[in-house]
């Protein structure tokens, strides 16, 4: 087979992203950079700084990355954050924490869930709030953590006879129709389930307590055991 030309690709060459120029750009940026931004979001503002000063303006995705910024730094959305912020602390700021406290262990919303629990001042934008919050696992979350405990403190309950027959809740097994004591009925909600809120109690016979949740507790029978 004879080759030519033709039976090669061609491809475009390379071109570097074209620079913007606009010298009101420093202006801009050095306003925003001045403003009381997250971490993340400062050291943006100073890599682009650092561009500009360099190449005397912004590529397009820079400059349309810096004007949505920009947009949230407005007269009128440093009103609508301020508002958010009193109406965040007022009302929402216990239920962020519940709910963080379920996330900061699966997987999801870590990061976020991680700011809500360490850092007091802390506030969520609108948006990621609403996600962590209102999904239909926190609502559960916060209805378990909300709900009446059915078993008071120092009341004697019973570990339900088919308790471990699950698999993931194999390690009770060995507690089955056992007796025990309510240490505690508020620990921390782990699980996004009916019958999720979680108590300490003290088995009959045993000198270290347990963490279990509700759905595995029933009032005492005859069939309870002391051991």
């Amino acid at each position: 087979m004879v080759w030519n030309m033709r039976n090669y690709k061609t491809y475009p060459k390379y071109t570097s992203k074209e620079v913007i120029k606009n010298p009101k750009l420093t202006r801009r940026l050095k306003k925003i950079e001045e403003e009381n931004l997250p971490p993340k979001t400062q050291e943006f503002i100073v890599s682009l700084l650092d561009f500009f000063n360099k190449n005397g303006g912004l590529t397009e995705n820079q400059l349309s990355a810096f004007e949505k910024l920009e947009s949230r730094w407005s007269p009128q959305e440093k009103i609508k954050l301020e508002d958010w912020k009193k109406e965040y602390l007022a009302n929402y700021q216990e239920e962020a924490k519940i709910v963080a406290q379920y996330y900061s262990s699966t997987g999801y919303f870590v990061t976020l869930a991680n700011n809500v629990l360490q850092d007091e001042n802390f506030i969520p934008s609108k948006k990621g709030f609403n996600k962590m919050v209102k999904n239909k696992y926190a609502q559960k979350i916060l209805s378990a953590h909300y709900q009446t405990p059915r078993f008071k403190v120092n009341e004697m309950v019973q570990v339900r006879s088919n308790v471990g027959k699950r698999g993931y809740d194999s390690a009770l097994s060995s507690l089955r129709s056992r007796l025990c004591f309510v240490l505690a009925n508020d620990l921390i909600i782990k699980n996004a389930c009916e019958g999720a809120k979680r108590y300490q109690v003290l088995p009959m016979g045993e000198s270290c307590p347990i963490d279990i949740e509700e759905r595995y507790l029933m009032k005492p029978n005859k069939k309870g055991r002391n051991s």
